[in-house]
């Protein structure tokens, strides 16, 4: 499925305790996965739930590759993405990074906030103009120690800024709130999640239709 079409279709306000990982899967860089960025992901907790590492399987084929990249990176509580330079151009000499990985980045930004999207690399090659204000961190895998201790805390760093952003991204829709939308709010806080209700009084209808619809589109609720 292209990931337009995903994320029209299938997006939901719901994020997964998983960290997408976007990087190469050349056999020599299933080390770094396994002993640095696995276990410094694992070792997070986040509403009392353990992180775990998504990694999808580039060797799949067809249209379902994308549908699981396109629900990785949407649904993720963040994105982290190796972008080492893998090689030289045999012509020009300048460095170049790994394809598929940039296409998974460019997904990344296209539909979450830069704050919620990590790079990482081990080289100090010219970096990518195009992304380079996004949050990147140089890190020598060679010592696994160290290396999980800093993508570690490169990763609670995100985590920060992201709960700072959803929190900013609240109080902003908060002060938007029209009448309509606080009466609403109001009136269904005494329902608990799982209680079917309804309104039949004549005139409600309308504006209650639009109140939702506005809430929705801040965010505020959400549909089950």
């Amino acid at each position: 499925m292209h990931p337009q079409t995903f994320l029209k279709t299938f997006w939901r306000l719901h994020l997964r305790p998983e960290v997408f990982v976007a990087m190469s899967f050349a056999p020599q860089y299933d080390a770094r996965f396994h002993d640095v960025i696995a276990p410094a992901i694992s070792s997070i907790d986040v509403d009392g739930l353990k992180l775990s590492a998504l990694r999808i399987d580039i060797s799949k084929s067809g249209d379902s590759i994308l549908t699981e990249i396109s629900d990785g990176v949407a649904h993720s509580r963040l994105v982290l993405a190796d972008v080492s330079s893998i090689g030289k151009d045999s012509i020009t000499g300048r460095p170049y990074r790994n394809a598929n990985v940039l296409y998974e980045v460019g997904l990344a930004l296209a539909c979450r906030h830069s704050s919620e999207v990590l790079l990482v690399r081990d080289d100090h090659d010219d970096f990518l103009f195009d992304v380079s204000t996004v949050p990147h961190k140089t890190i020598d895998f060679t010592d696994k120690d160290q290396a999980k201790a800093i993508l570690r805390e490169e990763l609670i760093g995100r985590l920060r800024e992201q709960n700072f952003h959803n929190d900013a991204r609240v109080r902003l829709a908060i002060d938007t709130l029209s009448g309509e939308e606080i009466t609403f709010l109001k009136q269904t806080k005494e329902y608990t999640p799982t209680t079917v209700w309804g309104r039949q009084v004549k005139g409600l209808a309308n504006w209650y239709g639009d109140a939702i619809q506005r809430l929705l589109d801040k965010q505020l609720i959400k549909s089950l």
